[in-house]
């Protein structure tokens, strides 16, 4: 029914109208269940590694092997998770993306999560109930959940598992993201301990409410004897950074790993730039944490504005995006000599989705739907754009829906609905000042 047709689609397209760099296209049989971490140019992410992403495939699809046959220990796979070194959250797709505080993990990651950062397992519609669920009838294959029917049970059951997951990685030692993800809320935090041990259960942190903070918690905690490059750009340790880059050029040196001139620096430059789980390098952490001391130091160490060799200035997560929406203008004019002209006029950008408006947009859609889906043809699937002129307000000051439909009061509809709900962000400069520009919103419709 059209009802159906419009939620899904629009909530694929919208996804792609408000995040340029995600690309390709989606089908409405579409589950999810199967996201992996996609192949990327050469950098320094593992999860780019095609050894360490096949490993991790493999996990995912014995992980939901295991819960579709009812046998999944969450301890246990907690366990087998950290022994690869994958510290994926288990999490689902809703409507308003990759989520896991349904699972009792609270991420501080402006613009949530990502497929690739998280190992997806099901799919929460409109009607709150999760699909597939770990369920399989006798003779079924594990790669038959996709088509499961959704079942209450099923679903508590589910949630009960990733949480239980959630807390037992987060809490493990070996975690090196706590100050990025933490438990959410357990319900007893005694009983926590107990059920994970007295080592893993003093280490969970309850989280009441979500931080005041794009990146990160303010509260990070001590300095771990195996602390990163990363925890002591949030930290602003700028002492124990230059210990580590400097151990490192002796470890390279001594080692007789190149010998080329200027093979230091380039060495130095792979361990600077290297991203983590999140995508984000040492330089962008600073950032985040707006430690000026720790920015100057990594950019003096050549630092790219642009964050890992994979990335590009224009990524959610380049050091100099979060400078820009951060406001600090003095560290971004700061790096414009570091950068390309080309690559910072692309900087600029037209107006963005606010947060929760395209779950807000899909739910009345959907109703609009309901009244209008027997004019269209069933049997053809036809796409639509919905683009508004928003100002550097963020105001609407024009709507238009092309192609036009065969309903020209359905055509009226969607405009007066897009005005109503949808909240705009104002574009950008190049620099992070508002300007005016187009949103657009892409719609598929077909009949009932």
């Amino acid at each position: 029914m059209l009802r159906r047709t419009i939620a899904a689609s629009s909530l694929i397209i919208v996804t792609l109208a408000v995040s340029a760099c995600s690309g390709g296209g989606s089908s409405e049989e579409e589950t999810y269940v199967e996201e992996s971490p996609a192949a990327e140019p050469p950098c320094a992410d593992p999860l780019a590694d095609p050894v360490t992403l096949e490993r991790y495939r493999s996990a995912d699809r014995a992980l939901k092997a295991a819960l579709a046959a009812g046998r999944a220990d969450p301890i246990e796979e907690a366990q087998k998770a950290v022994a690869l070194g994958d510290f994926r959250l288990v999490a689902a797709v809703t409507v308003e993306g990759i989520d896991t505080r349904e699972f009792g993990a609270l991420c501080a990651l402006r613009g949530g999560l990502n497929p690739r950062m998280a190992r997806v397992v099901t799919y929460y519609g409109e009607d709150g109930e999760p699909s597939p669920v770990p369920s399989l009838e006798p003779g079924d294959q594990p790669s038959d959940i996709a088509s499961g029917t959704p079942d209450r049970a099923h679903g508590d059951g589910l949630v009960a598992f990733a949480r239980a997951f959630n807390a037992a990685l987060i809490s493990d030692p070996a975690y090196p993201y706590r100050d990025v993800c933490r438990v959410l809320e357990p319900q007893d935090a005694d009983a926590v301990g107990k059920d994970l041990g007295s080592a893993h259960g003093a280490m969970v942190r309850a989280v009441s409410e979500v931080p005041k903070r794009d990146y990160g918690f303010p509260d990070l905690g001590p300095f771990s004897i195996g602390a990163t490059l990363a925890d002591a750009a949030r930290r602003g340790n700028v002492a124990a950074m230059r210990r580590m880059l400097d151990d490192e050029a002796r470890s390279h040196k001594k080692e007789g790993s190149s010998t080329k001139p200027g093979a230091e620096v380039a060495q130095s430059s792979a361990i600077l730039d290297a991203p983590d789980l999140f995508g984000m390098t040492p330089l962008a952490w600073a950032m985040a944490y707006r430690r000026g001391d720790a920015v100057r130091f990594l950019l003096a160490r050549h630092a790219s504005p642009s964050g890992a060799q994979c990335q590009a200035l224009v990524d959610r997560d380049s050091p100099m995006q979060i400078a820009r929406s951060m406001g600090w203008l003095g560290m971004v004019r700061r790096m414009k000599p570091m950068v390309s002209p080309e690559d910072y006029a692309a900087l600029a950008e037209g107006p963005k989705l606010a947060d929760g408006s395209k779950g807000s947009f899909n739910s009345e859609l959907a109703k609009l739907g309901d009244r209008y889906g027997t004019i269209f043809n069933k049997d053809e699937m036809t796409r639509h754009s919905l683009s508004f002129k928003v100002d550097a307000m963020g105001k609407m000051a024009s709507c238009e829906f092309t192609p036009k439909s065969v309903s020209p009061e359905f055509d009226a509809e969607i405009c007066k609905l897009g005005r109503t709900v949808l909240e705009w962000l104002p574009g950008r400069d190049s620099e992070g000042r508002p300007q005016g520009g187009e949103g657009k919103v892409m719609i598929r419709l077909r009949g009932a």
